[in-house]
């Protein structure tokens, strides 16, 4: 599209700003700030295996409704979290694998690590959600035959590196007084777990690890739900790898695969636990919350807090980073009593061109009718009045039915070149990724290639290279392809032109 019809759109959408509507979003200012009472809320950590479909969906629903969990951290959602949040009728979040019945807002400066959880008008708690890298296992090794101190190295070179971002983002939020919890798949036992006591009750658990990934979160402060309510590992295991779903054709665990307790729920601040349980399979003392044909390969933990939730930051948010053409834009705003804000609107592609300007109330939220937009990226910022640092938040809006797309910028590389990959389009959920897929392989495993994620971002581009490769890197002389893949899955959204390494 020609530079002046750009402007002519532009200008329009300025003009046309006129039918925003402004909207209260709940008790803001100074009822905000008084002291809260404490409320109950129920935290689960569910890894769904596969998007959760290959067994039974419907359970993996039914599985939450009879946990009674207010807020979930998913692990291996594969593109079926929104699906997962209608049936359930609740809010989801794609960068952070959350679904809750209460608002969820996703606020600048968390960089995809946390996410806010409004559990009464105006005041919040945090919740992040991880999925540490599951190869190599720790367990599996010690299980070969490593020693205590090959399998450290590894936690420390493989999973340790993930975690630490976490806790750095993570601990000034406590610092500030909000409760923060932490869910997810963290693929290492807990050091609690391991202990002299715990030699010989089960196969393959025959020493003392004091496991590095466990032993960081509690040295920042962050406290094991299910340990703090069942201190003794030995009476109260509460195993959660692997659980006995039916078996599938992909793959099934048995009995040579070391059963433990892999998934957790860490929390922090102004919160205290009131009970957890196992939530799984029947038939099984130790879980009391069952469905069956349980639909996982991992058993699920719930537990029960009393918090105090915090005043909501200063904040600005879309309820969605990804819309699509013709979609209104929601965009929350919130800074404390009697401070004006302005809110401004601005397309990435043209820099510092202003789209729009808006003044923003204490607590509300701003819709943007989606007439208003072309496709590409934007950003909305909020700076107050006498203040010029803004907070600000990216999002984009795509063509409806628009097609993804990834291409290698050149044909030709020597093996240890960057490789420059770049993809329009994508979805933008959290484990979207491109991966690298040999052609002429003689082995036959084409794709057990070097990949990294999108970092959940529709249009990017990135240098694959053994600093940015997850796996795989250098790449042998031959034939490949690059292709842009869904959510962690199998599922390809597109392929680029072939391209060789010398």
């Amino acid at each position: 599209m020609g530079g002046h019809m750009h402007r002519f759109i532009l200008n329009t959408v300025a003009m046309a700003l006129t039918a925003i509507i402004l909207i209260s979003c709940g008790k803001g200012g100074d009822e905000a700030l008084k002291p809260a009472a404490p409320i109950e809320l129920r935290v689960m950590s569910f890894n769904i295996e596969w998007g959760g479909a290959h067994i039974s969906f419907d359970n993996v629903v039914e599985a939450i409704r009879l946990a009674k969990a207010d807020v979930v951290g998913i692990q291996e959602a594969e593109g079926n979290l929104q699906r997962l949040a209608a049936a359930l009728g609740w809010y989801y979040d794609l960068r952070n694998y959350v679904v809750s019945r209460y608002p969820l807002i996703d606020p600048p400066g968390a960089d995809g690590m946390y996410v806010y959880v409004e559990v009464e008008p105006g005041r919040v708690v945090a919740m992040a959600n991880v999925h540490l890298p599951s190869d190599p296992y720790g367990p599996d090794a010690l299980r070969d035959g490593a020693t205590t101190e090959e399998v450290l190295a590894l936690e420390r070179a493989v999973r340790l590196p993930k975690i630490k971002p976490y806790l750095e983002i993570l601990t000034p939020l406590v610092e500030r007084g909000i409760p923060v919890f932490m869910t997810g798949d963290f693929n290492a036992p807990a050091h609690t777990d391991w202990v002299e006591a715990m030699i010989g009750t089960r196969p393959f658990l025959n020493r003392v690890v004091d496991w590095p990934v466990s032993r960081a979160v509690t040295e920042a402060g962050f406290k094991d739900s299910w340990r703090v309510v069942y201190p003794d590992p030995v009476t109260d295991p509460g195993l959660t790898w692997w659980a006995g779903r039916p078996p599938l054709e992909l793959y099934s665990p048995g009995e040579n695969d070391v059963q433990d307790r892999i998934d957790f729920l860490w929390f922090d601040g102004p919160a205290t636990v009131q009970s957890s349980e196992i939530v799984g399979e029947a038939n099984r003392a130790d879980v009391p919350i069952s469905v069956m044909p349980w639909p996982s390969d991992h058993r699920a933990v719930v537990s029960q807090f009393k918090v105090i939730s915090a005043p909501m930051p200063s904040l600005i948010s879309t309820v969605h980073r990804v819309y699509r053409t013709g979609e209104n834009v929601e965009v929350y705003t919130h800074t404390p009593a009697d401070t004006p804000a302005i809110v401004t609107l601005t397309r990435v592609e043209d820099a510092q061109l202003v789209i729009a300007e808006q003044s923003a109330d204490s607590t509300g939220h701003l819709v943007f009718p989606g007439t208003l937009f072309t496709p590409g990226e934007y950003k909305i910022a909020m700076g107050s009045a006498d203040n010029n640092a803004p907070l600000s938040r990216g999002f984009w809006v795509l063509e409806v039915g628009a097609t993804p797309t990834v291409e290698v910028m050149g044909l030709a590389f020597n093996q240890n070149d960057p490789i420059e990959i770049r993809w329009h389009n994508s979805p933008g959920n959290r484990n979207d990724y491109v991966k690298v897929y040999r052609l002429d392989d003689p082995t036959g495993n084409e794709g057990d290639g070097a990949w990294a994620y999108t970092k959940a971002r529709p249009d990017g581009h990135l240098n694959l290279d053994r600093t940015t490769s997850e796996y795989g890197w250098p790449l042998e002389p031959g034939t490949y392809v690059i292709r842009l893949m869904k959510d962690d899955g199998n599922d390809q959204l597109a392929e680029s032109q072939e391209f060789i390494v010398r």
